[in-house]
């Protein structure tokens, strides 16, 4: 479902537009002025859009967005599992690619962190540029648009982790679990973390704090997977498991 995501508040229900979003609406998807299409903001509000002219929209509030989208293609609006995705800096492309990914699944919040195997850290340009790509994921999926923290060390990452916190590794650890057996006693309500290390993994001290605040290690019955395809993988598997 292709919606266009409000990043600003409107007046009245005039929305003014930002040269990057006329360039979206006139150029990417080739509106007109006069074109009607679905809009929504952060708070996951839906509203019916007039491009009344080259430079503002006029919203109206809607319980039927399906009515004015921008494709034939439905999208599934819930419910998803609150899932808090942490997520290691990696190099080059790939962080972009696991948090476009992550976005179209749904997934509730990413966090970004730094571990001991960290090899290049994030400049805030790239920070920037992660956050203009979850607003196209967004634009492109219909998905709500999750919120993105970091980067944070791995203690400070254990912190903001959820009660029922997994951590993958790539060897089995005491007392490590299947993914299903991990999630044999949550429900599509179960808010849930999980931890993806770098290419090498967590170091062992990292894997022994995890431990020590409750983490269940996890090891998934895969094939050697990259670290930006484990996320995609574990993502899409704890919504598909718990949907059902």
């Amino acid at each position: 479902m292709r919606v266009f995501l409000l990043k600003h508040e409107s007046k009245d229900g005039i929305y003014h537009l930002t040269t990057k979003e006329k360039n979206y609406l006139f150029r990417v998807l080739r509106l007109n002025v006069n074109d009607i299409f679905t809009a929504k903001d952060s708070k996951e509000q839906y509203y019916k859009a007039f491009l009344f002219d080259e430079n503002s929209i006029t919203l109206e509030k809607t319980e039927k967005p399906e009515e004015t989208l921008l494709d034939s293609l439905s999208s599934y609006r819930g419910p998803f599992v609150p899932l808090t995705v942490f997520i290691s800096v990696l190099k080059g492309k790939k962080n972009e690619i696991q948090v476009r990914a992550l976005t179209e699944i749904g997934v509730s919040r990413i966090v970004l962190m730094n571990t001991s195997f960290t090899q290049s850290p994030l400049s805030q340009h790239e920070i920037e540029r992660l956050k203009a790509i979850i607003a196209e994921a967004v634009q492109q999926s219909g998905s709500k648009e999750p919120e993105l923290e970091g980067p944070v060390d791995f203690t400070s990452a254990l912190s903001l982790a959820d009660n029922l916190t997994l951590i993958l590794h790539q060897s089995s650890l005491e007392k490590t679990k299947t993914l299903s057996e991990a999630l044999s006693d949550a429900d599509i309500n179960t808010r849930i973390s999980v931890m993806i290390g770098p290419e090498g993994g967590f170091s062992d001290d990292e894997c022994d704090k995890a431990l020590s605040k409750g983490a269940i290690p996890v090891l998934l019955n895969t094939n050697i997977l990259r670290a930006e395809t484990a996320a995609i993988y574990t993502a899409s598997a704890v919504q598909a498991l718990l949907q059902n």
